[in-house]
C-alpha cells in the first residue's frame, strides 16, 4: 500500500516536471542599442544642483567650473549663492 503510494507520488512528479519542460521559457529581451550618433562610454559628471549624471561632453558648464545637466540646473545653483 505505502509502495504504490510512493509510487504514485514519483509519477505525479514526474508527469508534472515533463509538463513544464514542454512550455515555451519566455525568450529574454535583447538589450537595446543606442541610437546611431550617441556617445557611449565617456566620463560622467554630477550636477551639484540636481544630483543627475550627465557625460561630460553635454553638459553645461558654470561660472566656477562645475558641471550641470542643464542651463536652468545652473542657474539655480548660482542664485542660490553655491
Amino acid at each position: 500500500m505505502i509502495v504504490r503510494l510512493v509510487l504514485y507520488g514519483v509519477l505525479v512528479w514526474a508527469l508534472v516536471k515533463l509538463i513544464k519542460g514542454l512550455k515555451p521559457r519566455p525568450r529574454s529581451t535583447p538589450r537595446p542599442r543606442a541610437p546611431e550618433g550617441l556617445i557611449q562610454g565617456g566620463e560622467l559628471v554630477q550636477d551639484p544642483q540636481c544630483g543627475v549624471y550627465v557625460p561630460k561632453e553635454t553638459a553645461v558648464r558654470g561660472a566656477d567650473g562645475r558641471f550641470f545637466c542643464s542651463p536652468a540646473c545652473r542657474d539655480a545653483f548660482e542664485n542660490r549663492g553655491g
